[in-house]
């Protein structure tokens, strides 16, 4: 008997390989993409609040790498910091970004 795939799941894989997006998501910026999704739940359009040095622990990449990646990360609509307050620990928004890529 055939298992249903829960819904997250179906959302990730649609962004990932339906939508295109893995093939944008530049170097070590998946990894970054990965953990936001784990910390939302694999759900989308979902407030994630997590510092950079939390990041850099759980992917294990340098302060400038998980900066590139989340900047990659925005750039391709993935992701939308909603703090921006220095010093602050960082809240970022995990969208459910377009069908279509125009970049």
């Amino acid at each position: 008997m055939p298992v249903a795939m829960p819904t997250q799941t179906d959302w990730v894989k649609s962004v990932l390989f339906d939508r295109g997006y893995l093939a944008r998501i530049r170097g070590d910026a998946i990894k970054v993409y990965l953990v936001m999704l784990e910390i939302c739940g694999g759900e989308p359009d979902k407030n994630v609040t997590i510092s950079l040095s939390q990041l850099m622990k759980r992917t294990r990449l340098s302060c400038p790498t998980v900066i590139e990646g989340l900047s990659r990360l925005e750039s391709l609509g993935l992701v939308v910091s909603t703090t921006h307050e220095r010093g602050k620990v960082k809240t970022y928004y995990v969208s459910d970004p377009p069908v279509s890529l125009t970049e």
